[in-house]
């Protein structure tokens, strides 16, 4: 639960310190998620190698507006599993 200032401001210490382990805990566990996810995306691309060159490969005039979506999904998969941070900051940018 979020909670404004004026209730983090008048919660005890004992409170505050409780509030910050359960958020370290919250925090940890996404990472280990975002590893999981990482690591099952790394293997899908690993398992479908040639498709990922083929699309990587092809010039985009050539490919079907299925085909480009496909390539862009790769291209974007590919980003996520070299530079998952990289990723997120060009979605926030775009």
């Amino acid at each position: 639960m979020q909670r404004t200032r004026a209730e983090l401001e008048a919660m005890s210490h004992e409170d505050l310190v409780f509030r910050i382990l359960e958020m370290q805990d919250m925090m940890l566990e996404g990472l280990a998620v975002r590893a999981s996810l990482h690591a099952v995306l790394n293997t899908v691309l690993n398992a479908k190698t040639e498709e990922v060159a083929h699309y990587a490969d092809a010039p985009d005039a050539a490919l079907s507006p299925e085909e480009l979506e496909i390539k862009r999904a790769w291209a974007a998969a590919r980003h996520a599993v070299s530079n998952p941070m990289g990723l997120t900051k060009r979605r926030q940018t775009a």
